[in-house]
This record gives structure tokens, sequence and C-alpha cells, in this order.
């Protein structure tokens, strides 16, 4: 383990118990005379022995000892981190945990190839949500959720976990969802306010909207505003699209979450709609690296993973990933959140381009990815894969089957618009 969790140890003992404390728990310990550098790594059970030993001196559980040392800990390391250059300085606390497999965990690896260092990996779920896998023999979750709840203090973001499995209840690894306690920061944001703002700089506002599981974005302008309902105009096939759902998203540039409003009335010869009943959403909207696509048909899907074959058909698919609707009776568990998988199935398209070359569709793709989440869905189940990174065929495959739907989409839009 590295040097400065031991060093930080002796401040935290010190910081409760005075400066006598660290003595006596290293005696404790079987450690005395022992010495720490911040530059050198040290045997996991010497870290062991000291936590238990520090529980014993102040009273506590192993595990309460470890989130008030994880708490205390956060401050140091979100500097450390910053002076270093690891952590960006506009990072907040889900960007942190977003980037904390390769840039952060990374820079501090054990460069002992036998060492067992910990596995932990992230996947941001929304703009105010982190999944987190851990598995370690060490068993230092209570530790991992005191940092986290001391980075979420630095930033004065407090976060609150769901904890479906632990390996303190038998399970193989540690499932957490950290998510922002008060993700759409209702506290801070006042709606009329930021619309007050917006129509007095006569500053575009960006608008996301769906029709038929395609997304459509367009600008508009804040012409009228009240408590209640706001006017704003925009173009003819973002208000056939909006009138067509009947609700859309905001996104403005100097708020972090995004505006989700009902669509009340349309009027296509003054370009406008009046929207009404707003509410926050998590995070700006449309920021996406890449468009899913609710699919037209009916795309089966096999899912393989651990010698198993699961079937399903897609829900939506992106260049990113896909998300899965299970067949009826076939369950997967929340523990095997982020195993390896592979995907099979077929996507819809006629032809597909890669540089000079057309190859008639429909297309037959393998691609392996990892579970990204399981949720409920009617009876069954709704499983988000994120993929490995495609190559340059699938890529086009992707976009080639996003760009038919969309032109066969905007045309039925089109259609519309002329009614």
């Amino acid at each position: 383990m590295h040097g400065i969790i031991f060093l930080a140890f002796e401040d935290f003992l010190g910081s409760r118990l005075g400066s006598d404390s660290w003595s006596q728990v290293l005696e404790q310990a079987n450690l005395s005379n022992s010495e720490f550098s911040p530059e050198q790594f040290y045997p996991d059970q010497s870290a062991l022995s000291l936590f238990a030993a520090g529980a014993a001196l102040l009273g506590l559980s192993r595990e309460a000892m470890l989130t008030q040392f994880g708490y205390h800990l956060a401050p140091g390391l979100v500097e450390m981190g910053r002076s270093t250059g690891i952590i960006h300085e506009h990072w907040k606390t889900m960007d942190i945990l977003e980037h904390l497999n390769s840039d952060i965990l990374s820079s501090f690896a054990n460069p002992n190839e036998d060492a067992q260092s910990p596995d932990i990996r992230t996947y941001r779920l929304k703009h105010g949500e982190v999944a987190i896998a851990y598995v370690s023999k060490r068993k230092l979750c209570p530790l991992l959720k005191g940092i986290l709840q001391g980075m979420g203090e630095v930033f004065n973001e407090p976060v609150a976990f769901k904890e479906p499995v632990c390996m303190f209840n038998n399970a193989p690894l540690c499932r957490l969802s950290v998510f922002l306690d008060d993700p759409l920061m209702q506290r801070y944001v006042d709606i009329h306010r930021e619309f007050e703002i917006i129509h007095s700089r006569i500053e575009e506002i960006r608008l996301f909207t769906q029709f038929k599981g395609i997304p459509f974005t367009g600008s508009g302008l804040v012409l009228r505003y009240n408590h209640e309902e706001v006017l704003i105009q925009t173009q003819g096939q973002q208000l056939t699209a909006m009138r067509e759902h009947g609700l859309v998203y905001m996104s403005v540039h100097h708020l972090p979450v995004g505006l989700k409003a009902s669509v009340k009335k349309i009027d296509m010869q003054q370009g406008t709609a009046l929207l009404t009943s707003f509410s926050l959403t998590d995070g700006a909207v449309g920021q996406r690296c890449f468009k899913r696509v609710a699919p037209e048909t009916i795309i089966p899907v096999h899912l393989f993973f651990e010698e198993k074959k699961y079937t399903g058909t897609v829900n939506n698919l992106s260049g990113g990933g896909v998300a899965i609707v299970l067949k009826p009776g076939q369950t997967i568990n929340e523990m095997m959140l982020f195993v390896p998988i592979r995907l099979e199935f077929r996507v819809p398209v006629k032809w597909v381009k890669v540089g000079d070359t057309i190859e008639l569709g429909p297309h037959d793709v393998s691609l392996d990815g990892n579970i990204l989440d399981v949720l409920p869905h009617g009876n069954g189940q709704l499983v988000r894969i994120i993929f490995s990174p495609l190559n340059t065929y699938n890529l086009h495959l992707m976009d080639q089957y996003f760009q038919s739907r969309q032109e066969v989409v905007q045309s039925e839009l089109e259609a519309l618009m002329k009614r």
C-alpha cells in the first residue's frame, strides 16, 4: 500500500487522540519504530494491522473507523491530485470518479508485479451518478465510501450511496451507485429567474426532443415568460417534433443541469411553442458523444457471458452502446455489472459505405462490451451495455444506420408539417 496512506492515518489519529496515539498504534500493530515514506510502498498487512489497532484505540468498529479515516483523507487527496495535475481544476466529485480508472489510480499503481492492487472500475451513468465496482482482498470499501463523502464535502456536493451487493455480505465484489444527494440542484436553481436572464440577454437556448426514436435538436428564443408558462420561438421541424412528442428538453450554456417542459400549445404560423410544467433534469442534455436511436422494427439480439446465452431485442442503439430488453423469464444478476460480454445482432441497413467500397446490408455484427446497468422494465429487465471501442467499419455501420433512420423519420416529419 502507498506510503501516503500510512502518513495520512498518523495525521488522522493525531487529530482525534493526540500526537502520542501513533506510537501506541504502532506498538499494538507490532510495528514499533517503523517509519513510512510518501514515496514508497509497504505491505498491505502492515496497513491492515494499523487499521485494526487504530479502530480499537478509538473504540470504533473497523468499518466505522475506515469511513471516518476516508472522510479525513479526501481533502488531502484532492489537493495532492490538483497539485500534481492528476485532477483537473474544473473537476468535481463525479468528474473525479469518472476518471478514476485510467487517469488517477494508474498514477498510484504499485510497480511491484506481485502486488495485488484493488480492482476499481467506474462508469458515469448520468451527470450526477457514477457506478463503481470494487474488488479487493483488502475489503476496504468503507474507506472508499468515506473518501467519497469527504470529496462531496470538499466540493459542497453531498453524495449518497446505493449498495445492492457487498463483499461483507459474501458477494464477490462491492457494487456502488454514487449520486449527488441533490442531483437536480433544486436548492440552487430558480427556473423563473433563469428565463428572466435568458430573455434579458436575448440568449439562445438549445432544444432537444424526439420523434419516433430519432433525436431532433434546434435553437430557440424566449419571447415571453411568467411563473407558469414560457413562450419560445423556433423553426418548424423542431415545433412539429415537439408537438408530436409533447415534451421538450432545454440546455442553457451557464447551467450545469437541463430543463424539461411539457408542450402546451404549438402555433406553426407564428413559429412558437407555449411551454409549461417545468422541472430540472440531471445534467445538461444533448451532450452525448453518440446519438441513441430507437429501432423501427424488432432487432433480435444474443448476449453471451460466462458460457451463458441470453436473448432479447434492441431497445435503443448508438455507436457507444446498446440497451436490450431481455426475453421474459431471463434475468441478469446486478452483481454482474461490468463483466465482459459479447453481443450478436443484425443491423438493418440497406448498405454501408467504407472508403470507396459499398457493401449491401443488412449486416451481422459481433461486438464486445461490458454490462453497464440492469434496470426493471415491465415484467422483465432492461440491460444497458457499453461497447468496447468499435473499429472503423462498425462505426461507419452504426452511423449509416442512424442516418438511414433519420432520413425516413425526417420525411415523415416534413409530411406532418404540411398538414
